[in-house]
């Protein structure tokens, strides 16, 4: 769950950006802490945006020298997964900020709906940040692999490269050695239950005497030697993910 998160309000009426901060206070007191900045222009939010980026930015359409779209164009460019809400008198405005694509569209005559957006806009930082926290660089002979270490399902060794299976992505096949492979993901919860075959604890369904079987039915063998170090090994992630 993220912490410490920044709020930036653009609006050239001093009452409405006043009024955003309230309804953003409302709901956010308590539950985590943020903190929300006010800006009466869109230079003046830019500028401090270039010394401390935000999360979310919630903009005014309609203001002088630049207006909310120029200011969510210009935001988007600096920080491509900025969050930017539009708050505005102008309905009709509606389908032309679809171009910016922006997380919502909150109507100044119906400003506590920012009460029902803000905890959709929390669920979507969170989801973010357990995209990214599951997200590893594996780094190779000559390159360096992205895998989502939630849809990774068991790497195999061939000759000189491994092939990895993904839920997803399907397969992959990339020049390194397993045990290099290995060092890197074990802290992950990605084990070696064979010589040549590392399996993701999130995807074993059962441990034999002989065999890894995996969700999707899948049946990987599992060296006597490592029986013990298996079972030990998906216990605790068992019990880490309890907690």
């Amino acid at each position: 769950m993220r912490d410490n998160l920044k709020f930036y309000v653009c609006d050239d009426n001093n009452g409405f950006a006043d009024r955003i901060k309230k309804e953003i206070d409302l709901y956010m007191n308590g539950r985590r802490n943020y903190e929300t900045v006010i800006f009466n222009s869109g230079t003046a939010l830019l500028k401090q945006f270039d010394k401390q980026a935000a999360d979310v930015v919630l903009l005014d359409i309609d203001m002088p020298e630049m207006n909310g779209f120029e200011v969510a164009s210009l935001l988007q460019k600096r920080k491509e997964d900025i969050l930017i809400l539009f708050v505005t008198s102008h309905e009709d405005k509606v389908y032309q900020s679809y171009d910016y694509h922006p997380f919502w569209f909150i109507r100044k005559s119906h400003m506590h709906d920012l009460r029902v957006v803000i905890p959709k806009l929390l669920r979507k930082i969170d989801a973010e940040e357990e995209r990214k926290r599951l997200t590893f660089n594996l780094k190779t002979e000559n390159c360096v692999v992205e895998l989502d270490i939630n849809t990774t399902i068991y790497i195999e060794s061939y000759k000189n490269d491994i092939i990895i299976r993904d839920r997803v992505a399907g397969e992959k096949q990339i020049r390194c050695k397993i045990t290099d492979a290995e060092k890197q993901l074990y802290p992950l919860n990605i084990i070696r239950i064979q010589n040549g075959v590392l399996v993701n604890c999130r995807y074993i369904s059962k441990i034999t005497s002989r065999e890894v079987i995996l969700m999707d039915g899948t049946h990987l063998g599992l060296s006597r030697s490592k029986i013990d170090f298996v079972r030990e090994e998906y216990q605790n992630f068992i019990r880490r993910t309890l907690i």
